[in-house]
């Protein structure tokens, strides 16, 4: 102490306290100190004094206490209430309030005895005295502090800390800032460090947090108040339903009745019964006894009747066969003989309605196309005999070339070479097509030379017939290069307008074209139909349209285009593959250069096309030889005159041979075990790590061919295998085609060999170039994805005389068309395409003019699996290309006996393959007869074989080529018939626990989702003509109707039951492909609207299209691509949001639909001015779906479209289907908004208003989303 200054005492609460308080007070008198003189002592005694009279009250409460027990009960009703409210209170989990705490603890020192129950244990007053005291609620010396006075001190104390550090918050100045000397960076005077504002912000939301506790009080006590005074009477009287009860009491007399009833009702209920049952086998046995006996008269009765017609027409059948052989045989002779007129003879004796038939139909079609010949020559002078003898003798190519000119040397002002004999000729048959104002198909064999003669042409035309022009040339993107080259190099003398570009270059060239200063207008298909307005006001002396297969589908949006708007004197279409799938597609390519001749499909295709209906395109109907020749002859006659096609091995005798072999590659066992779960159970198996480790996929076919190409394609199947994505030897050893490829590169790269490779899927072209990089091949990359003018860079590298590349990766529609690859004399077909034209021009790209060496072509193919129906598939196309294009030889030179000769070939090889079993396999190809196949020379089949042979001795014998079961992960190990076994228990205890009858409907099947592709639903959302609901009940009645087709299938054989085969499934999908990519055309260049693809990035390989050199083994940038489905297709890669607050995911939807209403209509206040200084909005492309009649070849290229229309009907779907049940999110608006933006920038040219507005929109689209998600 200092001076007089005396520090407060505090009050003792404990014993101890009370000894040393009392000891300062006797040492204190004990000095003399009194109250009045010492301050310690005036406070000491006034505590004792305080002391002593709370000990006074606390004897007197404890008197009290013990008179209350010995006294009779006394009950607070008061108490007794509060402790009731407090009791509904906890038990809902709510606190109780502070003015019943204080209530409940002012009265706990009261009590009640009762004499039966008492409240309190007998007290015994000597043991643990205070520690009953407590118990009893006596307050301690000093008594209780009142709870109402502790809290408020303890809420004040709070406040004023509160207080105290806003305060101090707000005094802080504005630049306040933090230095830290562990983390200082030297950095010049000029530059701000990072984090000299931290402490400012920290202080900032410290400040702004503490404001809210007035806000957080007020809430918290409304929460309180509002739950604490609300009462639930229903659920109260819920809790107590058993004092509501009422309990009949049971006498033996209710009993013994009861149990008389029943016995009663149970023994009339069995005596009726047994009554019924007995009228029924009564009446059953009565019944079956006559229909026996009827039966067995009328048996009698047809058996002997049965007897007499069958030995009466036996005997006519006989005498009937007998008759038939022979004039069969007789007339057959006189068709081979190409004697008509005994043949029409030995017809008309010999009755056959049907032949007869078939005869004058095709006569009368011959009739009518000579009439519409005349028409479209205009010149009706000549008449036709109406004589029916003389009509057979009509020559019907010499009514069509019947002005004839011979051509016998080039045009002076074609200088760039000397054409050869057969393009001579080819340049003579034009110009007699043009002299006979006819139009006509130049189908020559790809690689002889096509544009030099259509070239020839149009310099022919200029220089002999003075036509100055203007001619129109169409050609694809891809070939534009080309032409533009080759028109440079022969005709540099007639002026050619190249027409391509942006729009300000192609605003140039119309300024060019309206004033006609040009003879040759070059373009591609995009600009005939973009630029309409400007080039169909020219009427065109000549059009020659390259590739001329675009125009198979006659309800193209080019076809319809070309017809409708623009103006041709003339027209010629050059294609190698006239005839790919069937006859009307051949009809549309004659129905568009002689529109007057072939105007009907149908009876076109109704007479010509029967004798391949046994190929797949029709029904299947079974045709005599002598039909088939009698209808495929009239066919060559109507072909004959508009139609000019020579092959290579017949017109080029100095090109050096082509040899394919078919390679039949071994699955590995991973393969087998993947085909194998494919085929029985349309599922692949993924491991534990899923819900239920299996996988369905949609569209079998696809699914196994992508299992015959290599396993990684599935990238479960990969994460399982190779979990770390390193590119090693498992690469090659889990394919067999990798397998088979990992021994013969090496081979063609040791003797000089350069190597095509063609691919159906680019996913397998990612995979490869991981493989090349680890032999350190040295390749090239081209594929859909690839600009044009990237392309024309890679073939110039490529085709260098000094070029590093030993292969190119193409994929077979982007890589098969208007290149020239002739410095590769190796073409290996990975996979075959549906279409076998496609593979061909694949081949041609290194088969043509300017070879010179011997061409290998390899086409793999994957034992006893879907590749060989595939391959089947496509050889049966080849052949009505055989039977209608080849066969008619087509070259005006070819005589009778030569075309019957190689039409009878094809007839007797088809009927050997229908009699040789499918089943017989050769036995496996070992290396040497390998080596047979690769080797162009004994020296190098020498070196294959040394080659193999320092393989062996490097890899060893132990280890397999490829990869065994004991190296297959465990989940691959395993039957997959046991694993679905187990799911199937899973589901049944599942189903079990649910309760049974809890999944029962209404009597009928129950489906889970609606049965529509992403495709179909966006197609019947988009359309008004009918429901969703309706589209729905249709798709489920079209798999119903397949269901029961594949039921009655089964049923007829066991062994189909066992083994389900893919002969209908390959049917189904064959005609699907046909149906609905009739017009797939890979390449970019062949869209409506030029495109400027941006290229996809790979899984395994790199975003740009140039070649790449080996690199080191590492570890492969190849990720997991969600589908969606999957089923895996391919194509739903989606990322879905997830929603951890139930609430959050009710409200989402209606959140949703109003946020993506709010961002398309911000879109479509976007606008621009045009150049014509108009105003428009930059989305009024982007509203809806193009319409698939105008524009069919959108949606060959983009597989994925999206509009406006779509994304906003998907939003309103999701918000019909609440939060649980919808999977459209916010990041779905973002990923469809992106993918419409990324599909209008890959189908219109970079730099084209539509690009432009894309990109706006895609930049509008991803500011909106980093402001809402």
């Amino acid at each position: 102490m200092n001076g007089d200054a005396v520090q407060p005492i505090v009050k003792p609460t404990t014993r101890e306290q009370y000894q040393l308080l009392l000891l300062r007070w006797t040492t204190l008198r004990t000095q003399g100190a009194t109250p009045a003189s010492s301050p310690e002592m005036a406070e000491l005694v006034t505590i004792l004094r305080k002391t002593s009279a709370e000990q006074q009250v606390y004897q007197t409460k404890f008197a009290l206490l013990r008179k209350a027990r010995m006294g009779k009960p006394n009950v607070d009703t008061a108490v007794l209430k509060t402790q009731i409210q407090a009791f509904q209170l906890l038990s809902r989990g709510l606190d109780v309030p502070d003015y019943l705490q204080e209530t409940l603890i002012k009265t706990s020192g009261t009590a009640s005895d009762n004499e039966d129950q008492p409240l309190f244990a007998p007290v015994d007053i000597d043991q643990d005295f205070e520690e009953r005291v407590l118990r009893a609620g006596v307050p301690p010396p000093g008594g209780f502090p009142p709870p109402q006075s502790v809290t408020d001190f303890c809420e004040k104390i709070i406040s004023n800390r509160i207080t105290s550090r806003l305060t101090e918050l707000e005094r802080l100045p504005a630049n306040l800032g933090t230095l830290d000397v562990h983390n200082l960076n030297f950095d010049p005077s000029y530059k701000v460090p990072d984090q000299d504002d931290a402490l400012k912000i920290r202080a900032l939301l410290e400040y702004k947090s503490l404001m809210l506790l007035t806000k957080q009080k007020s809430l918290r006590q409304h929460i309180v108040f509002n739950l604490a005074s609300r009462s639930d009477p229903v659920s109260e009287s819920m809790t107590r339903r058993f004092s509501n009860r009422r309990v009949r009491v049971k006498t033996v007399h209710d009993v013994r009745l009861s149990e008389q009833i029943e016995i009663g009702q149970r023994m009339n209920k069995e005596r009726q019964v047994r009554d019924r049952k007995i009228k029924e086998l009564t009446a059953f046995r009565d019944h079956a006894h006559q229909v026996n006996l009827s039966t067995q008269n009328r048996k009698l009765r047809n058996q002997a009747m049965g007897r007499g017609i069958l030995n009466l027409h036996n005997t006519i059948q006989r005498e009937e066969a007998k008759r038939g052989e022979r004039t069969a045989k007789q007339r057959l002779q006189a068709l081979r003989a190409n004697d008509e007129e005994a043949y029409i003879k030995l017809l008309d004796q010999t009755k056959d309605t049907r032949i007869t038939h078939l005869l004058k139909q095709t006569n009368s079609f011959l009739d009518s196309l000579t009439k519409a010949v005349k028409v479209q020559q205009g010149d009706m002078t000549t008449t036709i005999d109406d004589d029916p003898e003389n009509k057979e003798k009509i020559d019907y190519y010499k009514v069509a070339h019947r002005i004839k000119e011979e051509v016998k040397e080039q045009p002076s002002i074609l200088v760039g070479g000397k054409l050869k004999e057969y393009q001579i000729k080819g340049l003579q048959w034009m110009v007699s097509l043009y002299n006979n104002n006819l139009n006509g198909i130049l189908a020559d064999e790809m690689g002889l030379g096509k544009t030099i003669q259509s070239i020839s042409l149009i310099t022919y035309l200029i220089e002999k017939k003075r036509e100055i022009g203007p001619y129109l040339v169409i050609v694809p993107l891809s070939t534009l290069t080309n032409w533009t080259l080759e028109f440079e190099k022969w005709a540099p003398g007639v002026k050619t307008i190249v027409y391509k570009g942006n729009p300000t270059q192609r605003r140039e060239l119309q300024n060019q074209i309206r004033m006609g200063d040009f003879q040759v207008l070059l373009t591609t298909f995009e600009y005939i139909i973009k630029d309409r307005p400007i080039l169909s006001r020219m009427r065109w002396v000549h059009m020659i349209m390259d590739e001329g297969h675009r125009m198979k589908n006659t309800q193209s949006k080019l076809s319809y285009t070309l017809t409708t708007y623009y103006t041709f004197k003339h027209r010629l279409i050059l294609t190698g593959t006239p005839l790919q799938n069937n006859l009307p597609e051949l009809w549309a390519l004659l129905n568009f250069v002689l529109p007057k001749i072939f105007n009907s499909v149908k009876s076109f295709d109704e007479w010509f096309n029967t004798p391949f209906a046994n190929t797949g395109s029709q029904d299947k109907m079974e045709l005599t030889e002598e039909e088939s020749l009698l209808i495929i002859r009239r066919l060559h006659i109507v072909l004959r005159p508009f139609l000019l096609r020579r092959l290579k091995k017949d017109v080029e005798k100095d090109l050096p041979d082509k040899v394919e072999n078919v390679i039949r590659c071994k699955m590995s066992i991973l393969q087998a075990k993947l085909y194998e779960q494919m085929i029985k159970h349309n599922v692949l198996f993924v491991g534990s790590s899923t819900k239920t480790g299996m996988k369905g996929l949609n569209n079998r076919i696809m699914q196994l061919k992508k299992i015959c190409n290599h396993p990684f394609v599935f990238d479960e199947v990969e994460n399982l295998v190779n979990p770390n994505h390193e590119t090693n030897d498992n690469i090659w050893r889990v394919a067999g085609k990798f397998e088979l490829l990992d021994r013969i590169l090496p081979k063609f790269k040791r003797t000089g060999h350069r190597v095509l490779m063609f691919f159906q899927m680019t996913q397998v072209m990612d995979i490869m170039e991981d493989y090349l990089r680890l032999r350190e091949h040295t390749y090239m990359r081209l594929d859909g994805t690839t600009k044009a003018d990237d392309r024309s860079a890679l073939l110039k590298e490529f085709n260098a005389p000094d070029s590093p590349y030993f292969m190119f990766l193409l994929s077979t529609r982007a890589g098969g068309l208007g290149l020239n690859l002739q410095t590769a004399d190796t073409v290996i077909i990975f996979d075959s395409d549906w279409n076998p034209h496609q593979d061909l021009q694949a081949q041609d790209r290194a088969h043509r003019i300017g070879q010179t060496k011997e061409v290998r072509i390899i086409r793999l193919v994957t034992e006893d699996s879907v590749e060989e129906a595939i391959l089947s598939r496509a050889h049966a196309k080849l052949e009505i290309d055989g039977k209608v294009i080849q066969a008619g030889k087509f070259d005006n030179k070819s005589t009778a006996e030569e075309q019957e000769a190689f039409l009878r070939s094809i007839l007797e090889a088809e009927e050997v393959r229908k009699r040789s079993t499918s089943n017989e396999r050769d036995d496996e190809m070992d290396d040497e007869e390998l080596n047979e196949i690769l080797a162009r020379s004994n020296e190098e089949a020498i070196l294959f074989n040394e080659m193999d042979k320092e393989r062996y001795e490097l890899e060893g014998p132990e280890r397999e080529r490829l990869i065994t079961l004991p190296e297959l992960p465990a989940e691959y190990q395993r039957d997959i018939d046991e694993i679905q076994e187990e799911i199937a228990n899973k589901k049944l205890k599942e189903v079990e626990t649910l309760g049974r009858g809890t999944r029962r409907g209404n009597g009928g099947r129950v489906y889970y989702d609606d049965g529509l592709t992403e495709e179909q639903w966006l197609n019947a959302v988009d359309k008004d003509a009918e429901t969703l609901e309706q589209v729905m009940e249709k798709q489920r009645l079209k798999m119903d109707r397949k269901r029961e087709k594949r039921k009655s299938t089964k049923a007829t054989s066991e062994e189909e039951a066992d083994a389900p085969t893919l002969e209908a499934t390959l049917e189904d999908y064959q005609e699907e492909e046909e149906d609905e990519e009739e017009e797939e055309e890979a390449e970019e260049e062949e869209v409506p609207v030029k495109a400027a693809p941006i290229r996809r990035r790979s899984k395994r390989g790199s975003a740009t299209p140039v070649a790449t050199t080996p690199e080191p083994p590492r570890k492969r940038r190849r990720g997991t691509v969600g589908r969606v489905e999957t089923p895996v297709k391919a194509d739903s890669e989606e990322p879905a949001d997830t929603y951890n607050d139930a609430g959050a995911a009710d409200t989402e939807p209606t959140t949703l639909l109003a946020k993506t209403t709010q961002l398309i209509e911000s879109l479509r206040g976007l606008t621009v001015t045009d150049s014509n200084g108009d105003v428009r909005s930059r989305t009024e492309l982007f509203e809806t779906l193009p319409d698939r009649t105008e524009y069919p070849d959108y949606y060959d290229i983009i597989k994925k479209p999206v509009a406006l229309a779509t994304v906003l009907a998907k939003a309103k779907a999701a918000s019909t289907k609440g939060g649980s049940g919808s999977s459209y999110k916010l990041l779905t608006v973002k990923n469809d908004l992106i993918q419409m933006c990324r599909n209008a920038m890959r189908f219109n040219e970079q730099g084209s208003d539509v690009y432009n507005d894309a990109e706006v929109i895609r930049a509008e689209v991803e500011k909106w989303y980093k402001q809402n998600k």
